[in-house]
């Protein structure tokens, strides 16, 4: 019997079409966030220029504007269709020789980039919680060891308790030009697990068409969870905010933006007890 697809391969490989154009359309919002993440950098003293790593980039929006501003990226993604408009976009811009982008599974992120020492890593637009909180553990590990001294880690999620606050259990939204999406969602409290079903239509006039339906499921954490599980892990908890105006993170914050460091002493104990 073949084995399943997990929901990631379903969304980002087999529709990745359609989500190249939700992405595309995202495109319009990428300048704040930039902006956002560049000071931070600047307050965690990531060098100008630095190497910047850009986990789960999708079609690299986020990597486009950090290479135009001088840094060196790399971005990954699962998703060859996304690497693919990823590198049309750079050849676009004239900074194909700025930005790499790597076809690639994050959980094997370490064996990917073997040898490379990142002064940021970010993952942004919840690009995480999608398999178990030990695959999460994991990445964080391997992202720990690709970071070079006081390597900055960047993260950026829903917020479970603004989830909760404010959930709606169906939502209908416009991704892309004469597009709709329609979201089905279901909470579980136990483990902390959202359901979504996405069903994309296509709109011509007032006909709607069903051309995609995938369900996902992904781990909701609240910031002190998030803040417990990075710090497991051998990073050093710093800040945190609500959104990409940098406000700090309330109950009613739809967002988590998590920073870490690496820290060299929690990093050398966590591999020396793993020795014994």
């Amino acid at each position: 019997m073949e084995e399943q697809k997990h929901w990631t391969e379903k969304l980002f490989i087999e529709h990745g079409e359609i989500i190249i154009r939700e992405m595309e359309r995202q495109l319009r919002k990428t300048e704040g966030e930039i902006n956002a993440l560049v000071k931070i950098f600047s307050w965690e003293e990531v060098p100008s220029g630095g190497k910047i790593l850009d986990l789960c980039c999708g079609i690299g929006r986020h990597s486009l504007l950090l290479a135009e501003k001088g840094y060196q990226v790399v971005g990954v993604d699962l998703s060859p269709v996304l690497i693919s408009r990823a590198r049309e976009l750079a050849n676009s811009r004239g900074i194909e020789d700025k930005v790499d982008f790597l076809e690639g599974d994050m959980r094997n992120i370490e064996e990917l980039l073997s040898g490379e020492n990142f002064n940021a890593v970010i993952n942004m637009n919840t690009s995480f919680g999608y398999y178990g909180e030990e695959e999460d553990r994991e990445v964080l590990r391997q992202l720990l060891e690709l970071s070079a001294p006081e390597g900055v880690f960047i993260i950026d999620v829903g917020n479970r308790d603004g989830i909760i606050r404010h959930f709606l259990s169906r939502d209908i939204q416009e991704p892309a030009e004469g597009m709709l999406k329609v979201i089905t969602r279901t909470l579980e409290l136990e483990c902390s697990r959202i359901e979504n079903i996405y069903e994309y239509y296509e709109k011509t006039g007032e006909t709607l068409k069903r051309v995609a339906g995938v369900k996902i499921d992904h781990r909701l954490y609240s910031l002190h969870e998030l803040v417990q599980l990075v710090e497991r892990e051998g990073w050093k908890y710093i800040r945190s905010f609500g959104g990409f105006s940098l406000e700090p993170c309330t109950i009613d914050s739809s967002r988590i933006i998590l920073v870490a460091k690496k820290s060299e002493n929690k990093a050398t104990k966590r591999s020396g007890s793993s020795l014994i």
